[in-house]
């Protein structure tokens, strides 16, 4: 072998061990040492009058959070915790870098704020390296314990922000009965973890959602969003009742509750996509008949992560619209009990 190859082996191999010597220096998530101090924090929000929120659907680029910062916001904001995911950047995905346990080290630094979620499933790890990804993703969620897996995005469209900035690389497909769908559900069934899906809500995308709901049923899906539609021409199907239907076939869907005010247009189709406030009575008799099914959401990510005290405003003002004690469920009980399997 030519000694510059050798080298090249040599160099390789040690950044491998590297990593692998850094991943098993992070301990795995232990959810009892940190039980009392999230309920200690809850606690304490209460006290001062505020309604605790458990956020289930957050996202961050390590390499541009301020993490101090952050954490006073949520303070401000009475954000008891975050599941808090690693979008990792793609300069590193590019150097095949695809995992990185940072979600499970600013748990560590902040353990009353953070709950360790697995790293999100979008562009690039998720759209150019997908196998890659979910084997980081099946190792690492059992080895360390998370209790939550990231976003995997289905099919996404490009965001607000992203369409403002002209950003347009986040219009995303991945069939969801494909080979990456039959790996990552049945991952949940036998882990009993849950995960995210960004999916929109189109009639064309239903049925390929329902026949994995249907064969995997144990798996618990968080399906993104409630209620947020991007082109209505395209989502003739969707409605209260026809969710309130899958929710009692299909018992292990859940859904967050992240979606834009009653302003809010979505540019490229120029509809206001947060279709709850146009029906918030029959989507609130929805959850009223499924409070625990329905989780708390602010969907703060790297391109907003100043703005956790407008999200949480925004997050507030649809609580305000449930019965107190739905209002609580949503806010932050129906989170627990489906992470740690135990109701406050």
């Amino acid at each position: 072998m030519h000694r510059r190859d050798t080298l090249k082996l040599l160099l390789a191999s040690t950044a491998l061990s590297w990593r692998s010597a850094r991943a098993a220096e992070i301990e795995p998530y232990d959810f009892k040492r940190a039980r009392a101090g999230y309920l200690d924090r809850i606690v304490s929000i209460k006290k001062n009058g505020t309604l605790p929120i458990l956020d289930i659907e957050s996202s961050y680029n390590p390499s541009e959070i301020d993490l101090p910062a952050f954490v006073r916001s949520m303070d401000r904001a009475g954000i008891a915790q975050m599941c808090i995911s690693v979008d990792q950047p793609g300069k590193l995905v590019r150097e095949g870098k695809t995992w990185s346990h940072h979600s499970l080290e600013s748990a560590n630094k902040y353990p009353v704020h953070f709950i360790p979620a697995g790293n999100g499933g979008n562009h690039p790890a998720w759209t150019l390296s997908p196998d890659r990804f979910l084997d980081d993703n099946e190792r690492y969620i059992i080895e360390h314990h998370y209790p939550l897996m990231g976003e995997f995005e289905f099919r996404h469209y490009p965001s607000p922000r992203q369409v403002q900035r002209g950003d347009l690389f986040r219009d995303v497909t991945v069939p969801i009965d494909g080979p990456q769908g039959h790996r990552l559900f049945p991952l949940a069934e036998r882990t009993g973890i849950p995960f995210q899906i960004h999916y929109e809500i189109e009639d064309s995308l239903l049925d390929s959602l329902e026949s994995m709901l249907a064969r995997y049923p144990k798996a618990k899906v968080i399906w993104c969003h409630l209620a947020q539609i991007r082109y209505q021409a395209r989502s003739s199907r969707y409605s209260p009742r026809f969710l309130h239907a899958w929710l009692e076939k299909y018992p292990g869907l859940y859904v967050d509750t992240a979606f834009g005010d009653s302003l809010s247009v979505y540019k490229l189709s120029g509809e206001r996509h947060a279709r709850y406030w146009s029906e918030a009575k029959d989507w609130q008799s929805v959850i009223v008949a499924h409070p625990y099914r329905f989780l708390a959401a602010l969907d703060i990510g790297g391109d907003r992560m100043n703005r956790v005290e407008e999200w949480t405003l925004n997050l507030r003002a649809f609580l305000n619209t449930l019965p107190s004690q739905v209002q609580e469920v949503v806010a932050y009980k129906a989170a627990w009990k489906l992470l740690f399997n135990e109701e406050l």
